[in-house]
């Protein structure tokens, strides 16, 4: 069949919901599976084999528009970097970060520069399911704010603004890529879409990850996952569960980290557009800055384009944020740049031998004297391909088993650690 089946079995669908927005047939529907991949669903029956939506995918990127031309695909064109916050102290206390995103969308709104934009909401529910909604409201925006790390089909939001006439989109790079490719692809959405705001992104975990993390916590009460909340100190951020009805859990985070490779999608690790390069204004952490508020915390602020950069000088001037000048180089260094080109070249390799697609652009990521052990990036690719495979609730007792082994290793080694100590001083 002439569709994305085999991008799907190719490990290399990013889950955007592109190809359900622009089918016809209305055959295609976003689907999670077992390990938390979203993933499309296609009914045969109902199929015409058009194959618009492998032409348009933009993990395949037939088309050639996803890779830019810039000297380094990675970084792309950069007009202005900032750091800062936002000066609104609701939303800046409410915030992930620095309360950036919202103070754009709030600033748009306000401006009548928009009559809706398109965000992440991750609701309270005895399940975490996070969903694009579409906004049409400032007040509505305080619904939305803080980050999901887990895949959400953000193109598919556009569905539910036909009626609009000028949007805000806010995603992470295959996000924004896809609405790229929806701008591309039809006039229509190239007017409607008037607006950029892409975050930087190191990873979409699976789904599934946060059945582990929450381990039947709060089991049978409506609950939301903050992956960082930052009320206590923000570079220390916690893992949170809080209930509908207030009551809270503190989580270790280092269960977090130690579960991102298993949970880790191989076309994460092709990714090339971790700093969002299509993106009018790029937002993230400011890791590896210098003179950064590590206590209350702050966002890096990318300007790509003309109308980026309109934005973000108009809300400096009205006291809307307070943002300073910062060098390129720290958000280079600080984001681990040198090294996702190695990782990514390293998965590329990896892709060419396990016979799976690969984008259009792959060959210009390759190189040729990467540092990376690319048997340990095999390794991790095929250990999630054979845990994709498994039961969910096989997935989820194997990985509570890996988290039991390690605490109980942490345990022992805090409690042998004096030991050690006195056997160095000794010798």
């Amino acid at each position: 069949m002439n569709n994305i089946n085999e991008i799907r079995s190719s490990y290399l669908c990013n889950g955007c919901g592109l190809c359900s927005v622009v089918c016809a047939a209305k055959a295609i529907t976003m689907k999670y599976d077992n390990i938390g991949r979203l993933q499309p669903e296609i009914n045969d029956n109902s199929c015409t084999n058009c194959g618009l939506c492998k032409r348009l995918c933009p993990s395949l990127d037939l088309k050639g528009i996803q890779l830019p031309n810039d000297d380094d695909p990675y970084v792309g064109e950069v007009r202005q970097v900032f750091i800062g916050r936002a000066n609104d102290e609701i939303i800046y206390r409410g915030s992930q970060s620095g309360g950036l995103v919202t103070s754009i969308l709030k600033y748009l709104f306000e401006s009548v520069k928009i009559d809706g934009a398109i965000v992440c909401k991750v609701d309270f529910g005895q399940e975490l399911f996070p969903k694009a909604m579409l906004v049409t409201s400032v007040s509505d925006l305080f619904l939305c704010q803080k980050s999901s790390y887990v895949p959400v089909d953000m193109v598919s939001g556009i569905n539910n603004a036909a009626e609009l006439k000028s949007l805000a989109v806010v995603g992470i790079g295959c996000h924004i890529q896809g609405f790229y490719a929806l701008q591309n692809f039809k006039k229509e959405y190239k007017e409607k879409i008037k607006y950029t705001l892409g975050l930087i992104c190191d990873r979409t975990l699976c789904r599934t990850i946060t059945e582990v993390i929450c381990n039947n916590t709060f089991k049978d009460k409506e609950k939301c996952l903050i992956w960082r909340d930052k009320s206590h100190g923000y570079k220390e951020a916690r893992l949170l569960i809080r209930t509908r009805d207030g009551q809270e859990k503190v989580l270790p985070r280092w269960h977090r980290f130690v579960l991102k490779d298993p949970f880790t999608n191989p076309r994460c690790r092709i990714c090339f557009d971790k700093l969002n390069v299509h993106a009018d204004i790029v937002l993230g952490d400011p890791w590896g800055m210098n003179g950064v508020d590590w206590v209350n915390g702050e966002s890096v602020v990318i300007t790509r384009t003309e109308t980026g950069n309109s934005i973000i000088s108009d809300m400096i001037k009205s006291g809307i944020v307070s943002l300073r000048v910062a060098p390129l180089e720290e958000v280079i260094k600080g984001q681990i740049v040198p090294k996702r080109k190695e990782t990514v070249s390293a998965a590329l390799e990896v892709y060419e031998e396990m016979g799976w697609l690969k984008p259009s652009y792959g060959e210009r990521l390759l190189f040729p004297h990467s540092n990376i052990d690319k048997a340990n990036v095999k390794s991790l690719i095929e250990s999630f391909v054979a845990d994709s495979k498994r039961g969910k609730e096989e997935i989820v007792e194997k990985n509570l088993r890996y988290i039991r082994k390690l605490s109980i290793k942490h345990t022992l080694s805090k409690f042998l650690y004096p030991a050690r100590l006195l056997k160095r001083l000794f010798k």
